[in-house]
């Protein structure tokens, strides 16, 4: 499988790589804007990613936007389910605002941190990744 992490801090980009190297391959981002980068060159050289974990509180441009742009380009592309990329929210924000927004953007599931690798692995099934037993 191969994923996408786009999340500005460092600890978390770290700890969610080892947890997601079980699984697949693992590129990072470090703020929204080369999150989209990632997406729009995944896009183009036709090597999409199977999950996106997005943050939501980054600089430059925040989560919820960036789902909002990626789903803009798979409907412009019209890649629609269950080919469109499975993007799941992982932040500190559990309020019930931010999780409505995000399901209301199309987001597959929503992760709260601290992220454990048993919440992970649920939260990943959730969004309908097929993970190898």
């Amino acid at each position: 499988m191969r994923f996408l992490l786009i999340e500005d801090q460092k600890d978390v980009r770290k700890l969610m790589q080892a947890f997601l190297s079980e699984f697949g391959s693992c590129d990072m981002a470090v703020d929204g804007i080369e999150g989209l980068a990632s997406v729009l060159r995944s896009m183009e050289e036709e090597t999409p990613y199977d999950a996106i974990f997005l943050d939501i509180m980054m600089p430059k441009l925040e989560g919820q936007q960036v789902l909002q742009k990626i789903r803009a380009l798979e409907d412009a592309q019209k890649i629609t389910a269950p080919k469109n990329v499975k993007i799941i929210m992982a932040s500190a924000l559990g309020d019930s605002e931010n999780v409505m927004e995000a399901f209301k953007s199309q987001a597959d599931a929503y992760l709260v941190k601290p992220i454990l690798r048993d919440k992970l692995i649920s939260t990943m099934k959730k969004a309908g990744l097929q993970l190898p037993k």
